[in-house]
């Protein structure tokens, strides 16, 4: 049986090879990895942190989209170090689990205790996404690589715009505004800046004070008190 297969490309240059949903591009896994990516481009945009979606970890394929979805917001700097090789940790553990259940499950069924009651055939397989455009808030028919690309350019813009317009000191090279390296940029930059106004506060509540006292002397100069004039006379 002859089907037309998914348009994503590997890095090694080939296609995926997965049978296109209908009406699609892409199988279901490269199209919902796009619309992850999508959400992240939005995220950037509008200088948002990105809540990472980490699938079930039933299977390989989902430890490699989780995988994929860790290192991409690592990558953007949605995602702090930390909380990524704790998540990374998680995923390891996972991942002994399901070949342990695997193994358990091969020994069953070359012992004859368990049979397979379902065969690999088109109606196991996923053939439609009608809510994708929702769930990604997409407008119908919309191509989500072009949107993604356009968010994408968009936040470019936002970050330049937010970086000329803040009176902050410029950060790092290569940090991107909104990532999880920048908050905590910003946040340092904010009490930095707290104790600079602490200070003028400080210096100007010494300046009223020098300039109380001497326009108070400058009054004594002018109109001395009756006591200081009987003793003059």
């Amino acid at each position: 049986m002859q089907y037309e297969t998914c348009h994503h490309v590997k890095e090694d240059g080939t296609y995926c090879g997965s049978p296109h949903l209908r009406d699609r591009k892409y199988c279901y896994y490269h199209l919902r990895q796009r619309g992850r990516r999508l959400r992240r481009a939005r995220a950037l945009r509008e200088n948002v942190p990105y809540r990472l979606e980490i699938p079930p970890l039933d299977n390989l394929y989902a430890v490699r989209s989780a995988i994929t979805e860790i290192a991409q917001a690592l990558a953007s700097g949605q995602l702090d170090a930390r909380t990524a090789g704790k998540l990374l940790y998680a995923i390891q553990q996972a991942s002994a689990t399901n070949r342990r259940i695997e193994q358990m499950e091969a020994a069953q069924l070359k012992e004859g205790k368990d049979t397979p009651e379902q065969t690999l055939n088109d109606d196991s397989r996923v053939q439609e996404y009608p809510g994708f455009e929702e769930e990604f808030a997409l407008r119908p028919g919309a191509d989500v690589d072009a949107e993604t690309e356009a968010v994408l350019r968009k936040a470019d813009e936002e970050a330049e715009l937010r970086l000329a317009t803040s009176e902050m000191p410029p950060p790092p090279a290569g940090m991107r505004v909104g990532s999880a390296a920048y908050r905590v940029y910003r946040e340092e930059a904010y009490q930095m800046l707290r104790m600079e106004l602490k200070n003028l506060r400080h210096d100007l509540h010494d300046y009223h004070e020098q300039k109380r006292e001497k326009l108070k002397k400058e009054h004594m100069s002018q109109f001395p008190s009756p006591q200081r004039q009987a003793e003059t006379a």
